[in-house]
């Protein structure tokens, strides 16, 4: 039996030592947190996010736009979407990172810098940063990316997998975005270190610089964790999402290697074992999908039942799984086999 501690376990055991080692993912909340604006429902949020991710996501396309066209960001214009999106995560981060993850977009280059933005902040309030940090990790999810700009389309678009020259030329992304950022006013070196720095691994075995531990910043380290994460669970031109439990368990397998210690678990506490949008089937035989996840309980969320073990719809029921003891998830299932759209689920 695979350990916990166990570098070389499969995607499916690293799965089950999360389950049986719940204990790894408990903790108490950070003294220093700042107070919450006062938690919302989910779908009271839900509207909100929604309206506010589209406007980011537009943001997204017209910066990039800009910079493909020589034009210079300002990123003053960025702050007053970033402020609104740390307002919403505080009201329920739930619903931010449901809309992050089920909302369909056509174009994941805009859409993954704001998932990585929203995550992100997701990440650093669960370790406790103030509001002025959470407003740099904000800024620099947003900008990650922005040497994607100037990729030709022909590889960032590429319905295949990219031949070792073309991941060469698109492992110059971070370097073009040092280039880009570093050319406009009053952008933070927080945002710029992040955009350079957020494919770096802590063994060193990242790019484009190989940095390691320590060498790497504060906020690239915590990028790290949830642009890996954001890659994995969207569609994308040439693969499918995977269930986000799946890609959590992948990512606690890497967690040694590739992540600063403890920020995988932390990341796993802010969202839940099965994150809200998690499409699951029970030990009863139906399927539902998790609407709100317990922190001191990450391995029984509450799930709304939604089908029988035959797919077929039944009467929807709220399920605190934490206080059943009977019950419980057997299964992350890919909604998109069955046709299921999720986010109509969670309204």
């Amino acid at each position: 039996m695979a350990t916990i501690f166990d570098k070389a376990m499969t995607d499916e055991e690293a799965r089950r030592a999360l389950q049986e080692n719940p204990e790894q993912l408990r903790g108490t909340h950070p003294d220093n947190r700042e107070p919450e604006a006062g938690p919302v429902p989910i779908e009271q949020e839900l509207r909100r996010a929604d309206k506010l991710y589209g406007e980011a996501v537009n943001y997204a396309h017209s910066f990039m736009e800009d910079v493909r066209d020589g034009k210079p960001i300002d990123v003053n214009d960025a702050k007053p979407l970033v402020s609104e999106l740390i307002d919403s995560i505080f009201r329920n981060d739930s619903a931010a990172a449901a809309i992050s993850k089920l909302k369909s977009f056509d174009e994941y280059t805009y859409t993954h810098c704001i998932n990585v933005s929203v995550l992100g902040v997701i990440l650093g309030k669960k370790l406790g940063y103030s509001r002025e940090q959470l407003e740099l990790v904000g800024m620099a999810g947003m900008f990650h990316d922005v040497g994607k700009a100037i990729m030709p389309s022909h590889i960032l678009n590429k319905p295949g997998k990219l031949t070792d020259e073309e991941m060469n030329v698109m492992r110059t992304h971070p370097l073009h975005g040092y280039k880009i950022l570093k050319g406009q006013t009053d952008i933070p070196d927080e945002v710029i270190r992040g955009a350079v720095e957020h494919h770096e691994k802590h063994d060193g075995s990242g790019y484009p610089r190989g940095l390691k531990g320590d060498e790497i910043s504060e906020i690239a380290r915590l990028l790290a964790v949830v642009d890996v994460y954001d890659a994995l669970t969207s569609k994308r031109v040439y693969k499918d999402p995977l269930p986000p439990g799946k890609v959590l368990a992948m990512m606690y397998k890497w967690r040694v290697t590739d992540f600063h210690p403890n920020i995988v678990e932390q990341f796993i506490k802010s969202l839940g074992v099965y994150p809200v949008g998690s499409f699951v089937h029970l030990s009863s035989g139906d399927h539902g999908v998790v609407t709100d996840h317990n922190p001191d309980n990450p391995l029984n969320p509450t799930v709304r039942v939604c089908f029988d073990s035959q797919m077929r719809g039944m009467f929807r029921q709220d399920v605190n799984l934490a206080d059943d003891d009977k019950l419980k998830i057997t299964d992350v299932i890919n909604p998109n086999d069955h046709n299921v759209d999720v986010f109509r689920l969670i309204q």
